[in-house]
């Protein structure tokens, strides 16, 4: 569902296809998504660090 359909006192169907609201709309969730991906990213990688050093420091291995 598009967002400003509701709230839009110029939606028409198919007019967000060209409008600069819409746009700016979808520029600034890209934006949100690439931070959380780069967010995830590096916690992942810190993550897996200290799991991969606990593993090699551990004296026997837990099932």
């Amino acid at each position: 569902m598009i967002p400003c359909k509701n709230g839009c006192p110029h939606y028409c169907e198919g007019c967000h296809k060209t409008c600069a609201r819409w746009k700016t709309i979808q520029a600034q969730n890209e934006l949100d998504r690439r931070r959380r991906k780069a967010y995830m990213d590096y916690y992942t990688q810190l993550c897996t660090t200290i799991v991969r050093q606990c593993r090699a420091t551990m004296p026997h291995q837990v099932r």
